[in-house]
């Protein structure tokens, strides 16, 4: 009896301890590997154990509901720091890897190109820095690649091509350098995909590809299928003389190139200066002061003053609660935003122009940049790049009706890349910037109805790391939380609210203070809530928007709803609004975001 017990005691011990063994998957020791690789200062991976049974309940982890295996590593503002382990090539099954706007460094693994089922890649807002490895052209199933904000430098490969999944590419804000690949997909986009790289040319950026001494690379009729024309003799007494005039001829040329080889050096130097410096040009007499940032206006001092003081009346685009906004076009038919600032409003110069040249640093695809800053004897006034639909405001609210109104798909991306804006101004930046005025007539769209945040600048930037507060009141009405208008203080979070009440704007086509409900003593958000009780969503929806789906329609709503808690402490960052849109509304599926059709195959 008693070696009975003792033999049942040892089985149950010896499969207990086999269970304890097998208990992680490997997928799970994976994932264990690619967390000793980062720099979790944070401790946001805690939860990451290996005596836990299933690695799919960790924090940023999915699975497939069938086997189990992980589906998608969903880590953006962790502040990451490290590396990316070769080890997520172990991960076969995995679709979806989003490590974007952490601090990862080195380089992208190569490895990566074992996870054939690769469908979104998000790596952007790191310090990556290499190459982009060309084996990515080899993740035929890839349909979302944003290498954006990295390090990266060398050519962009032209595997990419093959992708022929791929319907959302970003690779701007790096150092890639050459001509872009006109091949396969990589010939379907556009400027966007590849802006903020200095040294990128081809046909997708409208810039032409020079050789080292300037020339066309390519030269009309370098080969040719015709004969060679006979060659006349000349008499040998010539002979001489025609060596020595050609010989004479070679050597110019040499020097002529040699000259133009040190022009080009000086010239490629002085650009290089001129675009990492910011530009100041000073005239004590007139009172005259000129600062261009990151030198990206190519025009000389006179040509921009002379430009800005002939600005009139007839160039006035519009005027809001900062100052009045003009259109300058220069003689290359280039135009820019032009906006007269009012006096009042300003400190001293110096930390004007402090602030100024902070905010000439920050460059993002979704905020209007500034190129550049004039001080005239009355007048002073920032120059930002001109975008070309104007104001969402006027697209939404005003824009005749006999055209094409914003369909869903394009308000899902204009909240989206808004979004991005804001987070970036307020998890980004340093200091961090709290924007105090979010509204529609400060997001403006391009050609491509991608929105840029503006007058961003123009709001108090914050100091007190602890507090991030500004107790300068400005804003519009409709838009502000209700704590900014009792007590004046300015967050993160009260800028959130106006973000909230901007969803809802764009889901319902309706001003904040429209008069159909602001008549009943509601504004816009009293309203959406009455109707979401009432479970009236069919009205809460613009009619112009014949292509919405109530799934993505309850989703922006529920972001609506949080962002505009009446508690600030309820209300998500920006950067968790940002991952959610992310999440719910572009994936698993961008393309119905940028083609009138979905293809998620």
């Amino acid at each position: 009896m008693g070696f009975l017990v003792w033999f049942i005691l040892a089985l149950a011990a010896t499969t207990l301890l086999s269970t304890c063994t097998l208990a992680l998957s490997e997928d799970g020791k994976t994932l264990l590997e690619i967390k000793g690789a980062f720099n979790d200062s944070r401790s946001f991976l805690k939860n990451w154990r290996a005596s836990d049974f299933n690695p799919c309940n960790w924090t940023g982890i999915s699975c497939h509901p069938d086997d189990q295996r992980v589906s998608s590593i969903n880590l953006p503002y962790m502040q990451l720091g490290g590396i990316l382990s070769p080890s997520i090539s172990k991960l076969s099954r995995l679709r979806r890897l989003a490590l974007h706007q952490n601090s990862l460094h080195g380089s992208i693994p190569t490895e990566i190109v074992n996870c054939t089922e690769l469908r979104a890649l998000y790596l952007r807002a790191n310090y990556l820095q290499g190459s982009i490895p060309p084996e990515l052209g080899n993740l035929s199933h890839l349909t979302i690649l944003d290498l954006s904000s990295n390090s990266l430098k060398g050519s962009i490969p032209s595997s990419i091509g093959h992708l022929t999944h791929l319907r959302f590419l970003n690779l701007s804000t790096n150092f890639f350098s050459g001509e872009i690949p006109n091949f396969g997909v990589l010939g379907t986009f556009g400027k966007k995909s590849f802006i903020g790289n200095l040294d990128l040319c081809g046909k997708q950026v409208k810039k032409p590809c020079l050789s080292s001494l300037g020339f066309p690379a390519v030269l009309p009729n370098a080969d040719t299928d015709e004969p060679p024309v006979p060659t006349k003799r000349f008499p040998h007494f010539l002979n001489g003389i025609l060596i020595g005039a050609m010989s004479a001829m070679g050597l110019a040329l040499v020097l002529l190139l040699a000259f133009l080889w040190i022009c080009l050096l000086s010239k490629k130097e002085r650009v290089a200066k001129k675009y990492t410096e910011v530009n100041k040009q000073t005239d004590q007499d007139s009172g005259t002061k000129l600062i261009t940032f990151h030198g990206d206006l190519p025009y000389s001092s006179c040509e921009l003053i002379e430009k800005l003081e002939s600005l009139g009346e007839e160039d006035v685009l519009g005027s809001g609660g900062f100052g009045t906004v003009y259109k300058m076009v220069m003689n290359d038919g280039s135009i820019f935003a032009v906006k007269r600032i009012d006096h009042r409003r300003e400190g001293s110069d110096k930390i004007f122009e402090r602030e100024l040249e902070i905010l000439g640093s920050i460059k993002h695809i979704n905020l209007v940049n500034l190129r550049g800053y004039c001080r005239l004897p009355t007048v002073k006034l920032l120059i930002y790049d001109y975008v070309t639909l104007g104001s969402l405001d006027h697209f939404l609210h005003e824009y005749r009706q006999e055209k094409q109104p914003l369909n869903w798909n394009s308000r899902l991306r204009i909240a989206l890349g808004s979004a991005r804006g804001l987070a970036y101004l307020h998890h980004d930046c340093c200091p961090r910037i709290v924007h105090r005025d979010i509204k529609s007539s400060n997001i403006l769209l391009d050609e491509n109805l991608e929105p840029h945040v503006s007058d961003f600048g123009l709001a108090e930037l914050l100091v007190d790391e602890d507090d991030h507060v500004t107790t300068v009141v400005a804003g519009t009405f409709g838009y502000l939380a209700p704590e900014y208008l009792q007590s004046g203080r300015a967050t993160e979070k009260s800028d959130v609210y106006s973000f909230g009440v901007l969803l809802l704007e764009l889901v319902t086509g309706k001003r904040p203070t429209d008069a159909s409900f602001v008549k009943r003593g509601l504004n816009i958000v009293g309203w959406m809530n009455t109707l979401v009780r009432e479970r009236r969503l069919e009205d809460v929806v613009d009619g112009r928007c014949s292509d919405a789906d109530m799934e993505t329609v309850e989703v922006v709503l529920d972001i609506a709803a949080r962002c505009t808690d009446a508690n600030p402490d309820a209300r998500p960052s920006m950067s968790e609004v940002l991952q959610i849109l992310e999440e719910e509304v572009m994936s698993p599926c961008p393309s119905e975001f940028y083609e009138s059709h979905s293809d998620c195959s």
